[in-house]
This record gives C-alpha cells, structure tokens and sequence, in this order.
C-alpha cells in the first residue's frame, strides 16, 4: 500500500509538467505568434511599434551623432574628470546628474535589473536637457514636457536635429521599459550605449562656452 500510494503521488506530481510539456509541443506556433505579439506595445491611434526596431533606431542615431562635426569651435574631447563633473555642475548653477556622467553606472544596473537602469537614464537624460537648456539660457518651466524642451533646444540652435532624434527615441524607450513593456538586459545594454555619445558631447559642452577661467584640479 506504501509503495502505490508513492507512485501515486510521483504520477501525480508529473500529470502537471508533462501536460504544459505536451501543450507547448502541440501549440508551439502559436506560442510564438503570441510571443512575437509581446514584444510590439500598441500606441494611442492603434500604431504598433516594435520595441527591437525602436532599439535598432537608436543604435544608428547614435552612430550618426558620433561622426557629424561639431559646431567650428566647439571642443570635442573631453576635459573634465568624471570625479569633477557634479562639482562643475554646481558652480556652473546646473543640475548634478545621477551618474554623474559615468555611463558604467547604468551598464551595471542593466545587469540585475534593465528596467531600473533605464529609469535612471531617462533622469539623467532629462537633467542634462534642462542643463543644457540653462546654459543657453532658454527660458522654461520645470514642468514643462521634456519632448516640448527638446524642440525648444532644437529651434534655437542648442543641440543638433540628430541630437534631439536620439534624445527622443532613448526617453521613448525608457518609458516603454517603465511602463510594463519587456526590456531585455541586451536591449538596455544597448541603448545605454547609445546614449553614452550625448553623454560625451554633454561633457565635452561644460569644458567650453562658461567664462569662469575653470581648470580640473590638481591630481
């Protein structure tokens, strides 16, 4: 009686797997059309974007930012430690930035949780718009959306059309990311990378254009 009330228990605990076993087997097409589904997230007006396009995107703006010149006169490389940057940033009156600029916070987020680190990409993108925007001395309220801000930007010559592209198809990631779509940790390693050349350019910006004789300190 011991030994089938056993094999009882072990047919029993079986039925359940080898079912989804079975089910996964028979309907494994439909699976992966439903599948395939998830990944697209529908926008107001039923258009479906695909979150592996919107990352391919900005891969490419990316490398489009990378290689367009700069402005003639405007520094291109770096000055600035990144041990210095928040300090910079308060004398300058700006924001100091989560990271402070250091894109390998964010790649290490994107290793436990691609979703957070997202998340905090999209503040340090916003801080560093708004910074931006103080340093040309562009007028604007904390409230106002940071999409509007960027067109702003754009329209009075602060940051290029493909700056202002790739900040927006990041932030539009990211909100995808925070608002329930799967961000794979690739994915957010991705557009981490993506984002890091704004990052550069924003850093190379605090090195020009601020009359206030500042130098890195001494090491």
């Amino acid at each position: 009686m011991e030994i089938t009330k056993l094999v009882l228990e072990f047919v029993r605990a079986l039925v359940w797997p080898l079912t989804v076993l079975t089910l996964s087997l028979f309907f494994r097409g439909e699976i992966k059309k439903v599948l395939a589904r998830l990944r697209k997230a529908v926008l107001p007006g039923g258009v479906s974007v695909d979150l592996q396009e919107e990352v391919q995107d900005v891969k490419e703006l990316s490398e489009t930012v990378q290689s367009t010149p700069p402005p003639s006169g405007r520094k291109t490389t770096p000055s600035i430690p990144l041990t210095e940057v928040n300090a910079r940033m308060f004398k300058l009156g700006l924001a100091p930035m989560l990271s402070g600029l250091d894109v390998a916070y964010f790649r290490s987020k994107a290793e436990t949780d691609p979703v957070l680190a997202l998340a905090g990409l999209r503040i340090d993108l916003e801080t560093m718009m708004r910074n931006v925007a103080v340093g040309f001395k562009l007028q604007f309220a904390l409230t106002e959306p940071i999409s509007r801000l960027l067109a702003r930007l754009r329209e009075a010559g602060s940051i290029t059309p493909d700056q202002k592209h790739l900040a927006q198809k990041i932030l539009s990631v990211c909100n995808q990311a925070m608002h329930g779509r799967f961000v794979s940790r690739g994915e957010a390693e991705e557009v981490v990378k993506a984002a890091e050349v704004l990052f550069q350019q924003y850093l190379a910006w605090l090195s020009w254009g601020f009359d206030d004789n500042w130098k890195p300190s001494p090491s």
